[in-house]
């Protein structure tokens, strides 16, 4: 269940005023679970919880890569009960539990630092200040070419495809297309960080390359967002918004380019402007 109903007092300039029903996008917690252990709980969008689980755990590098993922399952008690307007087990309200995904992994780690911090907020990434930009130095050497026409189709494209974003206004977007422009997958949440995760763990969970792929994104590239895309070697962010300078500072660094202000008839180059073609 992405939405639900809200009822709201509509307000006009004149004075005027009107009762009616709002549609209003749901956020709630999923626990992680790695090898029976919690790990961590995001403030989440419902939906494609495997693939955030999966995205996550490779974008923090809790898991080295996909392989290392021997078993993934879902628990989705609460997101049912929900649904169905039926008492949740315990009696606890919906923002206090959530649903698990339980992960058995063969190898795990740089797990320690979230012990102290269990609930990643929605407008946060699990990045590590201690950590920024540490072993991703030249980390992208992907040869990937993309032109200038389908960069200009992007925006739009990745627009299209987030119908929660339509009709509530409250999610962020993330896409993955491949350099002739084709749609792999795009994925929406409440937190951009999420939506970069599911977007990246649909991939993972399929076993489709990331060093060939564009990753389109609704929100600023910053820090975090690069440090993702760099750890799982994505070779080109581009946004419909602005970056910040130590995102910058970050592709930079590992190898990424890092595209801005993309739309339909324009878009800045902020680094390695060589794998944008005419």
């Amino acid at each position: 269940m992405a939405t639900i109903d809200w009822r709201i007092t509509r307000e006009f300039a004149d004075g005027a005023a009107a009762e009616e029903t709002d549609r209003v996008v749901v956020e709630a917690p999923l626990e992680v679970h790695v090898n029976g252990l919690p790990l961590v709980a995001l403030m989440r969008l419902p939906g494609a919880d495997k693939e955030l689980a999966a995205g996550f755990c490779l974008t923090e590098r809790i898991i080295p890569d996909a392989a290392s993922i021997n078993i993934i399952r879902h628990c989705g008690q609460m997101a049912a009960l929900q649904a169905e307007g039926l008492p949740r087990p315990g009696g606890a309200p919906p923002e206090e539990r959530g649903d698990v995904v339980e992960m058995e992994v063969s190898e795990s780690g740089n797990t320690d630092r979230f012990k102290e911090t269990f609930v990643v907020r929605t407008g946060c990434g699990g990045a590590d200040l201690t950590e920024v930009g540490a072993d991703l130095e030249g980390s992208i050497q992907s040869q990937l070419r993309v032109s200038r026409a389908v960069l200009l189709g992007l925006a739009d494209r990745l627009t299209a495809e987030q119908p929660v974003f339509t009709s509530t206004g409250g999610t962020h977007g993330a896409g993955l297309f491949t350099a002739e422009g084709e749609l792999v997958v795009v994925m929406e949440d409440v937190g951009r960080h999420n939506a970069l995760d599911k977007a990246v763990g649909y991939a993972a969970l399929r076993r489709i390359p990331l060093e060939d792929k564009v990753l389109v994104l609704s929100g600023r590239v910053s820090y975090e967002m690069v440090t993702k895309a760099a750890r799982v070697g994505i070779p080109m962010v581009a946004s419909l918004a602005a970056p910040t300078s130590l995102g910058l500072a970050i592709a930079e660094k590992s190898g990424c380019t890092v595209i801005g202000f993309l739309g339909d008839r324009r878009f800045n180059i902020y680094t390695y402007p060589e794998r944008v073609s005419g």
